[in-house]
């Protein structure tokens, strides 16, 4: 998703809905949170776990980023 489309896709919604981030850990245990602009980023890069394997295209043979900057909106407490 590009922020074109996550902008066009908030525009169905009221614009005074509060919105909410919600993640699960792996203990099952679910944390719901008010989102805040302290937890949307621009990034140099994608960093995370996950992220070579599933972005195998973002990175070089020496596994260093060579995608664009991202948004990111951190799902932490």
């Amino acid at each position: 998703m590009i922020v074109q489309e996550l902008i066009n896709y908030l525009k169905q919604f009221d614009p005074e809905t509060e919105v909410f981030t919600s993640i699960t850990d792996h203990t099952d245990y679910t944390v719901t949170l008010s989102l805040d602009t302290n937890d949307i980023e621009l990034e140099d890069e994608l960093s995370g776990d996950n992220v070579i394997d599933d972005y195998e295209s973002q990175f070089d043979d020496e596994g260093d980023y060579i995608g664009k900057s991202v948004l990111v909106i951190k799902l932490e407490n």
